[in-house]
């Protein structure tokens, strides 16, 4: 389906964006603006999980043809995954003092994440580029 195609490019741009805020934030006003956005506002937070949850549900269910039927979008569909994972875990982050459970999956994405931030954030803005530009090269 093309509407995830377009959702799921829209999703790691803004990933990429998030991620990459605190190396750009100076130059590009608007990227903290994004970050300060999702710290404040609880309905961003809840919004950003669900909606990547769900592109995660469409990507594994309707790739992009000429893939295959199932999985066929896996690289996008793991990294909008680990995006909403990574949300997930911030939203958690602030609303709990002692932090999630330290043998989640949750808590190791979000800790991975938050440590190699910037390494992250230029491979999801990769991985999105790619996805746009040759799109029928994201194959498994």
């Amino acid at each position: 389906m093309m509407q995830t195609y377009l959702l799921s490019l829209l999703y790691l741009f803004f990933g990429a964006a998030f991620l990459l805020a605190d190396g750009y934030g100076v130059r590009f006003p608007m990227l903290l603006s994004l970050r300060y956005h999702f710290r404040t506002k609880r309905w961003v937070r809840v919004t950003l999980i669900i909606f990547g949850l769900g592109i995660t549900l469409l990507l594994a269910l309707f790739p992009m043809e000429p893939g295959p039927v199932l999985l066929g979008d896996l690289i996008p569909l793991l990294n909008v995954l680990s995006l909403a994972f990574y949300y997930l875990y911030l939203s958690l982050k602030n609303t709990e003092e002692e932090g999630p459970n330290d043998n989640s999956v949750l808590h190791a994405t979000g800790l991975y994440v938050e440590h190699n931030r910037r390494g992250v954030g230029y491979v999801t803005l990769a991985v999105a580029l790619i996805h746009f530009f040759i799109p029928h090269f994201v194959l498994i």
